[in-house]
């Protein structure tokens, strides 16, 4: 074959098989094809690119069954050689399968195998880096002409691993076109020729079919920022972008649990939002825009994002005749704006929240602090807040702890969301809420109105302590409650009751309210700890002795005597001993103690320093 190729160089002209060709760089058809992709766009580059190859492809094939060979199979081998003249590429076929009609026809033809240094795929990387697919569409071309001229029949080629896509080599497959079925369906379009004005005119229709939908997501991005600037609620944005898309949407807010539809009956809502729960539980935690089939309907959806968070998703329902590329690319395009707008509606509502709670927090503050001269002034006040105080009031002190030392976080963040959850919990009741943050912990004054006083205060505030749990696994979680009063100007010393009702849950119990403390555990908790535990220790002395198990005996006929309030017969039942037994021991504790025992001042000193001992774990009683 070499032999075919003439130089003249006096006349300036090359030949190949008789044929005049030009040389030219590799990398200026490198260059060609990058300026194609930018101008025409990838897809017609290809299509392009391809039937250049056939064209070619199918001149060689005509001059190879000119020649003198004498099969099929002798003449196919003409292409790859042909090819490798030209400097395309280097050719290996590694399979050469065909079947015959009559010893002349052929029926069918089956051929694999390599193109190794392949211009196009060094030129493509060159020009623009790593495909995403094949990229060899002149040598595709080329097989597939050459192979459908000599064969009689439609043979198309494809790769099925280009060096061009990331690959270690550029791997082709060709086969009759009756033996590819549908996998091959994509590519023939390529090979049918298009006149020009056909071209031109399909074109325009696309251009002008991109311009209406372009128009038309602009119209509802539009009308969107109308509805945001108006201050409209979620309700009316999907009534709004179902007018104009006339397809069903839904929109579910994660956290506050409420969803809005339009388009849908309410059945087939909870349908669709069930579907797409499943999908977000059991995906990941960050979701682009997707779609899912369900039922024959499919979804799609994107999510609202606010502060790296997912709050909830837009989903469009769309009918079977909404197809094609361009009309779901579109569809995403405005359902990505609708969430959009989700996103900036409950951004709005957010930031408004922050600042009104902020607002409220230093009104309470105010309030705790005594800043006001009356309860009157007070009241007044809170008309501009939209939070009537006319009506008696409780305090409830809410500590949190997360006993996980695995993470660090921000107590001021945690805190923010404890709060917001509570007045999410509180608004969805009717019942109005101020909250303020003290000492680490978080106030709430709980105005109770007339409509809510059927409803218990303990079991609303269990309630609220159980959706906490919920919302924020892993923290522990307690309540303290002050009685119900009327006096705002006092709120500070309510504020006191709720704190000691805190300070006494040391038990397992979320809430406790003042009215369960007893008098004597105020006195040990709230006041100078050290000097009650060394009065106690005083006024028990001589007990105190542990290595002395008699000392132990009388201690706790002491406790007993005094919990039974100094009655004989009591004392003498619960400790099993006789009375003469009982006696005995009374005497024997007045003389170590240096005190009646059965004086009322005396008792009560004892009865407290024993109490304080047994909470500080000093002494135990069995």
């Amino acid at each position: 074959m070499t032999n075919l190729l003439n130089l003249k160089n006096d006349e300036g002209e090359i030949h190949l098989n008789d044929e005049r060709m030009i040389l030219t760089s590799s990398s200026i058809f490198g260059t060609l094809r990058k300026d194609l992709i930018e101008t025409i766009g990838f897809e017609r580059m290809k299509f392009f690119l391809i039937r250049y190859g056939w064209n070619i492809g199918v001149k060689d094939a005509k001059k190879a069954l000119k020649g003198d060979l004498s099969s099929v199979k002798e003449i196919l081998k003409q292409g790859p050689i042909l090819h490798m003249l030209q400097g395309y590429t280097k050719v290996k076929t590694t399979k050469l399968e065909l079947s015959m009609v009559n010893q002349v026809d052929v029926d069918s033809v089956k051929v694999e195998g390599v193109w190794v240094n392949s211009y196009e795929a060094e030129e493509h990387i060159t020009q623009t880096g790593i495909a995403k697919r094949p990229v060899c569409y002149t040598l595709t071309g080329y097989a597939s002409g050459f192979y459908s001229t000599v064969c009689g029949h439609e043979v198309i080629f494809k790769e099925s691993a280009c060096k061009g896509a990331g690959q270690a080599e550029c791997r082709y497959e060709g086969k009759s076109i009756h033996l590819w079925g549908r996998e091959i369906q994509d590519e023939v379009n390529y090979y049918k020729t298009k006149p020009i004005v056909q071209e031109l005119a399909l074109t325009y229709e696309m251009l002008l079919e991109e311009r209406n939908s372009l128009s038309k997501v602009m119209d509802i991005h539009n009308l969107l920022t109308e509805e945001l600037i108006s201050g409209r609620n979620l309700q009316s944005i999907m009534r709004m972008v179902y007018q104009k898309t006339k397809m069903p949407l839904l929109m579910e807010n994660f956290h506050s649990n409420q969803v809005y539809h339009a388009g849908f009956d309410n059945g087939k809502a909870t349908e669709v939002r069930n579907q797409l729960k499943l999908k977000w539980e059991n995906g990941p935690d960050t979701l682009e825009t997707g779609s899912i089939v369900t039922d024959g309907i499919k979804l799609l959806y994107a999510p609202i994002t606010l502060q790296n968070q997912i709050y909830g998703y837009c989903a469009f329902a769309l009918s079977n005749r909404i197809e094609g590329k361009t009309n779901l690319e579109i569809n995403q395009m405005i359902l990505e704006r609708v969430s959009m707008a989700c996103s900036l509606f409950l951004l709005n509502e957010k930031n408004s929240f922050e600042a009104l709670e902020r607002v409220k927090g230093l009104f309470l503050e105010q309030i705790l602090n005594g800043e006001f001269a009356s309860r009157e002034e007070i009241i007044n006040k809170s008309m501009y807040l939209d939070t009537s105080l006319d009506h008696p009031f409780t305090i409830v002190l809410l500590s949190y702890q997360n006993p996980s030392t695995q993470k660090v976080e921000n107590d001021y963040f945690i805190q923010q969301k404890i709060i917001e959850e509570i007045y999410s919990f509180f608004k969805k009741r009717n019942q109005v809420v101020l909250t303020a943050l003290r000492d680490g912990n978080i106030v709430l004054l709980i105005p109770l109105r007339p409509e809510n006083e059927s409803q218990s205060l303990t079991y609303l505030n269990q309630e609220c302590i159980n959706h906490l749990y919920a919302v924020f696994g892993g923290y522990h979680f307690k309540m303290g409650i002050s009685t119900i009063s009327n006096e705002l100007e006092r709120a500070d010393e309510v504020l006191q009751e709720a704190l000691t009702a805190l300070r006494m849950n040391e038990g397992h119990r979320n809430i406790i309210k003042f009215e369960e403390v007893d008098l004597l555990s105020i006195l040990m908790h709230t006041g100078s700890t050290p000097a009650v535990l060394q009065k106690a220790e005083k006024m028990m002395g001589p007990l105190l002795l542990k290595e002395d198990p008699k000392m132990n005996e009388l201690l706790k006929t002491l406790y007993v005597f005094l919990q039974c309030g100094g009655n004989l017969e009591s004392s003498m039942k619960a400790l099993n001993i006789s009375m003469s037994g009982l006696r005995y021991r009374i005497k024997r504790l007045e003389e170590l103690l240096a005190c009646q025992i059965r004086n009322p001042k005396s008792a009560f000193q004892l009865y407290a320093s024993l109490e304080t001992l047994l909470n500080a774990k000093m002494i135990t009683i069995s």
